[in-house]
């Protein structure tokens, strides 16, 4: 078997010799009209030496022929690697090469069958089971990162609720789960990952406390397949409301546009999903006949914090910074949470209102 040097030798001496033309001399060995001159340059300059490779690193040429050992390989075992590929051809390449080359002859993702297939599932009915997830740092040109927070009905895809942000606070968590439990109901049971916002790594995030009071079972997934309803959601927000409003130069815009697309996917966008039979999500959907009264989920979901008063009169809570009335510089004050309010109290007296920042 020749070598990549014996058949360069052999071929660019042809070509000296007119045995062959040039043309057929850079399709034998694979090379631009550059590379064959530099060849023959060499080769006449200091002979068959003249052509030996003398880099020292890792450095192999592909030949035609690993080319089709390559290709014959991968289509014998669709699901080979490029790595695998290069360990059973033993070729000294990086596995990006060997990558490049099923790219380039349109193989790379050829489909096999699983050995242990994916196993699809769906509430039964609605209201059976919320996903909830975080869109992470998506950015825009005149906002900078902004995070997507959104809570979906499993059954129907139906955004429940769903908000942008500057930051990915549990307050922020908190807040689009209570809007979604004020105007739909409570679920029977929620589906999110184990980020710090929704678990907490000892003890228990307000999250799981408010679930737990109001009877809602809580789901945490060890892997983003399992929330493969709400990940396939982010892909196509991305695709279809990220791209047309990336020019969004406020975030309260941000948020009037993304409330407008989400009445639209929920009452115009027809789905293929598992179940779904080509209907929209407001069709399927329908709100849970598990409800609290308003005032009263206003009374239990209260997140309460206590906080000091600085020198400038503020206070610090969840990354923003909240104005206090004179006279209680270096006080601690309690401030409470409801909704989309905060409520400062000092000797139990309401002292201050304002709408939480996002």
């Amino acid at each position: 078997m020749q070598t990549d040097f014996e058949q360069k030798v052999i071929a660019v001496r042809k070509v000296l010799e007119g045995r062959i033309s040039r043309r057929e001399g850079m399709r034998v060995l694979g090379c631009s009209p550059r590379t064959m001159r530099r060849y023959l340059q060499k080769f006449l300059a200091k002979g068959a030496e003249g052509l030996r490779d003398r880099r020292h690193s890792n450095n192999r040429k592909l030949s035609i022929k690993d080319e089709r050992e390559i290709i014959r390989v991968k289509r014998e075992g669709p699901w080979r690697s490029a790595r695998k590929i290069g360990e059973i051809l033993n070729l000294p390449l990086h596995r990006v090469t060997i990558w490049r080359v099923l790219v380039k002859h349109g193989v790379a993702h050829l489909n096999y069958k699983q050995i242990k297939p994916i196993q699809r599932f769906v509430a039964k009915a609605p209201n059976d089971l919320w996903q909830a997830d975080i869109m992470g740092k998506v950015r825009f040109p005149k906002l900078g990162v902004m995070y997507l927070i959104a809570t979906i009905d499993d059954h129907s895809r139906f955004i429940l609720s769903g908000k942008w942000f500057r930051k990915q606070t549990k307050i922020n968590v908190f807040r689009v789960w209570y809007h979604a439990l004020c105007h739909y109901g409570l679920p029977k049971a929620m589906l999110q990952d184990r980020g710090s916002q929704y678990k907490a790594h000892r003890g228990q995030a307000n999250y799981q406390y408010y679930a737990k009071l109001l009877g809602i079972k809580l789901v945490f997934a060890n892997k983003a397949r399992t929330k493969g309803k709400i990940e396939r959601f982010w892909r196509f927000v991305q695709r279809d409301f990220v791209r047309e409003n990336l020019e969004v130069s406020s975030v309260e815009e941000l948020n009037r546009r993304f409330f407008v697309w989400q009445k639209w996917f929920n009452n115009l966008f027809p789905s293929n999903g598992l179940g779904m039979n080509n209907r929209t999500p407001g069709e399927v959907y329908h709100p849970s006949e598990r409800r609290k009264d308003p005032r009263e989920l206003r009374t239990m979901l209260v997140i309460e914090e206590r906080r000091k008063v600085m020198r400038d009169s503020t206070i610090s809570l969840y990354g923003h910074r909240y104005r206090v009335p004179p006279g209680y510089i270096n006080c601690r004050i309690w401030v409470k949470i409801i909704g989309d309010k905060v409520i400062f109290e000092a000797m139990d007296k309401v002292i201050w209102k304002q709408r939480l920042k996002v």
